[in-house]
């Protein structure tokens, strides 16, 4: 969103800083583990600061669909447990903690949106967006 002016406004999740772009991922069939939301790479000097994953559609079984953002082909959460999961019969937003504050990022990092795992199906409709300020 934009202020007067042509300013960004920062998200209520992102420290209220200056958001430059966003990252995100999309699947709009029942994703699947180790399947590729989307990718990009970081243009300029900037710092990863929110992270939000929703899901439109249910999957079926016992279990969990787990999201990871990977920097580089690394997650940006030093504890695995921390990163976005939605228990397999639930919609809505997934429960994660922030990703480890501030990620610095610079250009040429590769930033991918991936699912580390699915119970019997996982979720369709999954989007998933990461905000970077700075610049």
């Amino acid at each position: 969103a934009r202020a007067p002016g042509g300013r960004l406004v920062g998200g209520t999740r992102t420290g209220a800083g200056m958001v430059a772009t966003t990252v995100t991922g999309y699947s709009s069939a029942a994703v699947t583990a180790s399947q590729s939301l989307g990718e990009t790479v970081v243009l300029f000097p900037c710092e990863l600061t929110a992270v939000k994953v929703y899901a439109q559609t249910a999957g079926t079984g016992a279990g969990n669909t787990v999201v990871d953002l990977l920097k580089n082909g690394t997650s940006v959460w030093s504890t695995a447990g921390n990163r976005p999961t939605l228990a397999a019969t639930s919609t809505g937003e997934f429960e994660s903690t922030a990703p480890n504050r501030r990620t610095a990022l610079d250009p040429g990092d590769r930033l991918t949106w991936q699912v580390v795992s699915v119970s019997t199906t996982g979720h369709a409709r999954l989007m998933a967006s990461a905000a970077l300020e700075g610049g």
